[in-house]
């Protein structure tokens, strides 16, 4: 999973270039403890669980182009 995140960064990181940042938190160590509001959630999702701007937004899965377009959309606000 951490790679497919990775591969997914980097094609955020091509389309939008600096205004993405992206991370990969493996929710099975103690890192998730940095996100109380994600760790609340865990149990009703399906990870991979993709958050934008602190807003868990898909889970499932890692679409590319839903996720590119949910980041356009925020841009054009």
């Amino acid at each position: 999973m951490k790679e497919e995140a990775a591969e997914l960064g980097d094609k955020l990181k091509f389309a939008f270039g600096d205004q993405v940042e992206t991370s990969f938190i493996d929710v099975s160590t103690s890192e998730i403890k940095n996100y109380p509001e994600i760790e609340k959630i865990l149990t009703n999702v399906r990870l991979p669980l993709t958050v934008i701007n602190g807003q868990p937004r898909f889970h499932g899965g890692l679409g590319v182009d839903m996720i590119a377009d949910a980041i356009k959309e925020l841009n054009a606000k």
